[in-house]
């Protein structure tokens, strides 16, 4: 016997066995009962969460001859027929590969046909937003007057690509994401009914990873299942990119301490694994959101960097360097909680009240990066000093003309990742014969540069053929030195500078 996927043999056949969408489920079966059927329904949702299901349970009722309730009698000739998967009058058209104009026009030349076998001829048109303005021109005038044995059923993950026009002549309704406990019930369903061996903790992390898709779940099910006899919860993150449990504490405590270079270490190491960031990211959200909920506690540094997460989040998935908005994310907050702002002689500028407890949490917690901050910010003086004390017009135009040039290194093997970081987000502002001044619009990204000078030097001399001290400043520090460079030009003098760098 042909082996049939997970998903498809459980897919509900009525509208009693389907998971959640209790209020859609209810305006259907609702308006079968009562015989308000409308001519267009527009299903529309994430992936997974029944659409397709529900638009063939409701073709199927509304074709039976008895239903009771809602719910078809399995019975009656028109039962039988609609259970066939040749039923000619429950057309599936896929838009993604029917989605021009000519199809639709087929589809009109045809819907002027009756039925052949049923009491209602059923059009169901997945993805819908994927067919061409055309098309949806087309589509348009017979869906305002369809024949009367004639219903429209279209769905879509993508509403806002839908046009108005279209929209206005359906009856919408939303489905939702799964919600947690029907999902869990379900996954256990399947498992025992399947003899599959998984605990609690490998169905929840199949739901964390699901984002409410039923189908997404039961598919990561399925997939365990071949992996192993024994499903737990870091099986399913092995399978799936995620971070077992173990490194994810491991990586948290990094975070709470403050250490950047190590954080910044361990991500690289997640991402040379194999490990998703994007699951990775999210993973922090989770971890962070069951910290303040098991502690009972309200914690702002948390919330702010879950709003921060978050927003990243939906950037990488666009991104082709979603490494890199991750390690600027943690480090612009790590960044913050260290210091509040740098002032214009280059020292933590904090509250009189909370100095005394900010100090001493550093030297206990993370005395090493402390030293680390410290000498890099005596650098920084040094080096803005040094640029400033004769900055050269000239030069820093020539630099900025060639900057370009930085993209011909994109894929070095040594410097390619610098090298598009300077090139897309880093901008330089002054320089000397000797030194040069680059400004990042966020304190964590010129802080990631500032980590790593010895190769930015290696980079802007193989381009500019000069051997440049080179540092970097975030935006609101480079205006600050403006303002100090107007008011008092003297203070700014050429200052030997030990190998430290």
């Amino acid at each position: 016997m042909e082996y049939l996927t997970l998903y498809r043999k459980y897919r509900p056949k009525n509208f009693n066995e389907v998971v959640g969408q209790k209020v859609t489920i209810k305006i259907l079966k609702n308006a079968i009962v009562n015989k308000h059927i409308s001519h267009a329904y527009l299903f529309y949702g994430p992936r997974g969460t029944g659409k397709t299901s529900i638009a063939k349970i409701f073709s199927r009722t509304v074709n039976c001859e008895s239903p009771k309730d809602g719910i078809p009698c399995e019975e009656c000739a028109s039962c039988k027929i609609s259970n066939n998967s040749g039923c000619i009058d429950i057309i599936e058209i896929d838009a993604a590969s029917n989605n021009g104009v000519d199809e639709i026009r087929e589809l009109k030349n045809k819907i002027s046909f009756v039925p052949t076998e049923l009491k209602y001829k059923i059009y169901i048109i997945d993805e819908v937003h994927m067919l061409s303005t055309g098309a949806f021109n087309a589509l348009l005038k017979t869906l305002e007057e369809p024949p009367e044995y004639a219903i429209f059923i279209l769905a879509t993950t993508e509403l806002q690509k839908v046009p108005l026009t279209i929209i206005s002549r359906c009856q919408t309704l939303e489905f939702k994401k799964i919600d947690n406990q029907s999902m869990y019930d379900k996954l256990k369903e399947i498992s025992l009914k399947e003899k599959i061996s998984i605990d609690d903790s490998g169905i929840k992390e199949i739901i964390n990873n699901s984002n409410g898709g039923l189908r997404d779940a039961i598919g990561l099910l399925e997939k365990a299942n071949s992996y192993e006899n024994e499903i737990n919860d870091n099986i399913i993150r092995e399978i799936s990119g995620n971070i077992s449990s173990e490194s994810m504490d491991s990586f948290m405590q990094l975070l709470f301490e403050n250490n950047i270079n190590t954080v910044l270490k361990k991500i690289n190491e997640f991402n040379d694994n194999g490990n998703d960031l994007i699951k990775l990211t999210n993973n922090i959200v989770i971890y962070l959101r069951d910290e303040m909920i098991s502690k009972k506690i309200y914690n702002k540094d948390y919330c702010d960097l879950i709003m921060e997460l978050d927003n990243v989040s939906s950037k990488m998935e666009k991104s082709q360097n979603p490494k890199i908005l991750l390690e600027i994310t943690l480090m612009n907050y790590l960044s913050n909680k260290r210091c509040d702002k740098i002032n214009n002689e280059g020292f933590v500028d904090i509250k009189e009240s909370e100095k005394s407890k900010k100090i001493e949490k550093i030297e206990k917690n993370n005395n090493e990066n402390n030293k680390e901050f410290i000498e890099l910010d005596k650098i920084k003086k040094i080096r803005i000093s040094n640029t400033l004390c004769n900055p050269d017009k000239k030069i820093i135009s020539s630099i900025r003309n060639d900057w370009i040039k930085l993209k011909d290194f994109a894929f070095d093997e040594e410097l390619g990742n610098i090298a598009r970081i300077l090139s897309t987000d880093i901008i330089p502002v002054a320089a000397s014969s000797t030194n040069i001044i680059l400004s990042s619009k966020m304190m964590g990204l010129a802080n990631q540069i500032n980590s790593e000078l010895d190769n930015v030097e290696k980079l802007i001399l193989k381009i500019f053929s000069v051997n440049y001290k080179a540092i970097c400043l975030s935006d609101d520090e480079w205006q600050n030195c403006i303002k100090e460079f107007k008011n008092n030009k003297e203070k700014f003098k050429f200052l030997e500078e030990n190998n430290t760098v």
